[in-house]
């Protein structure tokens, strides 16, 4: 759940829900203001929509242009609102949804950002800023670049599973399993896991895994960590590192978030957000002094993706293109396979390696909590 307070309102995000609430008197208790990820209608009490003449108590989100969020010189404070166009004859106007306090506040400024993202991204339209510099830098959240000690250093999320029940699910994943260059399958005493120097991992700067292959051997009760070859693995030895079962205090699934904004100009002037959200998946050995990364997956997403609408032809949509939406379905599919396909793979490898050496799988989230 992501909770932003504002001028007398609170911003409440959680489980797909986008919503304003009065921090006192009526809708205090139920909101005034909300929407619901992937609906595309928003929805308000008659006189919240009266006051901004806004039809009834529902929006469908065609009339909405954009989310737009900025410092307004004029009331010297930071706004949140949409851009509506009812008709085809009027100008897009500007309906404030929620505003913070007067002054020109780092704080107001990033969680206007980060609420009206979410919201563009709930609603499927484009984030429009005005008069920002600070939210135009990088909302960057969990970077998975910092030294690691026995977890993550930053505030995350955990579940702690136990020993058998990791035992119980690893049982039941079909081997060999691969993914974005990395490959898991059973040998006569145990596992191996592969990297392939063509791996995902490999191409972008950042923490990457040291060795190219684990061997997980039951009979002896160790992994073994075989370096990758070249100036990197003359410079770890050609033995590799071997660690005992006993020395692991359990297996990490990491999963990190990072946001990075950056902005491009419009036909109006106004700067459009172009956020981009990149997924790390990592699986980890957790020892004494240190957590080692065996594996890694990436997923990389931009808004202009993630907002798109999926539009059919209205008297609204002058500008209907079929082949272009067709073209953009298909984009969406192939994303959502590639991201499925690395959180399938790196959750049934750290299953399949917490299971093989009896230690528990710890899952982590780090960043900002999915909403």
């Amino acid at each position: 759940m992501t909770t932003i307070m504002a001028d007398k309102v609170e911003i409440n995000i959680e489980d797909g829900k986008w919503r304003l609430y009065n921090l006192e008197g009526a809708n205090s208790l139920s909101p005034f203001f909300y929407t619901v990820r992937g609906t595309r209608l928003l929805y308000y009490v008659v006189r919240f929509g009266e006051a901004r003449q806004l039809p009834g108590d529902v929006l469908s989100a065609d009339y909405v242009k954009a989310v737009v969020v900025g410092f307004d010189e004029k009331s010297k404070r930071w706004l949140l609102g949409l851009q509506v166009q009812l008709t085809e004859t009027e100008k897009p106007r500007f309906v404030e949804l929620v505003h913070w306090p007067e002054g020109d506040e780092e704080q107001a400024g990033a969680d206007g950002h980060k609420a009206g993202r979410i919201l563009a991204e709930y609603i499927g339209c484009p984030l429009k800023l005005f008069g920002v510099k600070k939210a135009t830098a990088a909302q960057s959240t969990a970077t998975g670049t910092l030294p690691r000690v026995t977890g993550p250093l930053e505030p995350h999320r955990r579940v702690d599973i136990e020993p058998q029940r990791a035992r119980l699910k690893a049982e039941a994943i079909p081997l060999p399993i691969s993914a974005g260059g990395l490959w898991l399958g059973a040998m006569r005493n145990g596992y191996t896991l592969r990297i392939s120097k063509e791996a995902e991992q490999s191409k972008e700067p950042g923490e990457a895994p040291a060795y190219n292959q684990c061997v997980i051997d039951k009979e002896s009760q160790t992994v073994r960590l075989m370096p990758q070859t070249g100036l990197l693995g003359a410079f770890l030895g050609p033995q590799g590192r071997s660690i005992k079962f006993s020395e692991v205090r359990n297996v990490e699934l990491r999963h990190s978030l990072l946001h990075e904004s950056s902005t491009r100009k419009d036909e109006d002037g106004l700067d459009v957000d172009i956020t981009k959200t990149k997924e790390l998946f990592g699986i980890y050995l957790t020892l004494a002094d240190e957590s080692l990364l065996l594996a890694q997956l990436q997923h990389v997403a931009t808004s202009e993706l993630t907002r798109h609408r999926a539009k059919t032809k209205t008297l609204m949509d002058g500008d209907f293109n079929a082949e272009n939406e067709m073209a953009y379905l298909r984009l969406h599919q192939r994303e959502q396979k590639r991201h499925d396909e690395a959180v399938e793979f790196t959750e049934s490898a750290a299953y399949v390696i917490a299971g093989a050496i009896n230690r528990p799988l710890v899952k982590t989230e780090v960043g900002e909590e999915p909403v």
